[in-house]
């Protein structure tokens, strides 16, 4: 039983990840946080770093900080309970570099949002952005790593839907990115964020079943 408290733990990481995600977001936009990419015009970009923002965007960067931990933890035990071997090592290694990207994203966005309202140049923080868009798009391709190396072991063990939508998810997000990155690729991140949840719900299901028929047979 307490094995499958631990297991049903993972599982919860997962949603409460993308949950604690796009809480943060919500409370960082809230709080004043600037929203520009780039494309902002120079215009746009003076406007969003005019005022300081509040201390509600900075709750939200502390949220999101603490949603990438909860995701690294989810990741490396749906590899675990998907087969493990080389693919999941490689999975893995995506999703602690997923994690790695993002958290950089955020402390290179939390300079940005600390900066504004103290006269910073438009063209260094449009330099700024342009970075903090680059490296959250380098997480985009990681995300899609570990969907491709997760698909075939969730296949494997009989998880069609979990691997056929990882697959699906993964074309969905190469081709929108090369589309259209503030678009198209934004929105397809959602995806991502769903398959997430979803997996989380299916392997906890799972969990509850093995903890079921385990019941059964002691019984």
């Amino acid at each position: 039983m307490k094995h499958t408290s631990h297991e049903r733990l993972f599982a919860a990481f997962g949603i409460g990840s993308v949950v604690v995600e796009l809480t943060g977001v919500a409370i960082g936009a809230i709080g004043g946080r600037p929203f520009v990419t780039i494309t902002s015009s120079p215009a746009d970009v003076r406007s969003a770093f005019d005022t300081s923002v509040g201390v509600a965007a900075w709750i939200g960067a502390y949220l999101e900080l603490l949603s990438f931990g909860m995701f690294l933890a989810f990741a490396i035990w749906a590899c675990a309970r998907l087969g493990g071997g080389l693919l999941g090592a490689i999975a893995g290694a995506a999703a602690t570099g997923y994690t790695t990207l993002c958290i950089g994203a955020v402390g290179i966005g939390a300079a940005l949002a600390y900066r504004a309202g103290h006269g910073m140049d438009v063209q260094l923080a449009t330099t700024l952005i342009t970075l903090n868009e680059a490296v959250y798009i380098c997480t985009w391709f990681l995300s899609v790593f570990y969907l491709l190396a997760i698909a075939p072991m969730a296949l494997a063990a009989g998880r069609r839907i979990i691997g056929w939508s990882a697959v699906g998810i993964s074309l969905v997000v190469l081709v929108t990115t090369a589309v259209s990155l503030d678009n198209l690729g934004q929105m397809s991140n959602l995806l991502w964020l769903a398959w997430v949840a979803g997996t989380s719900v299916a392997l906890a299901r799972g969990v509850r079943a093995e903890a079921t028929q385990a019941e059964v047979v002691l019984a």
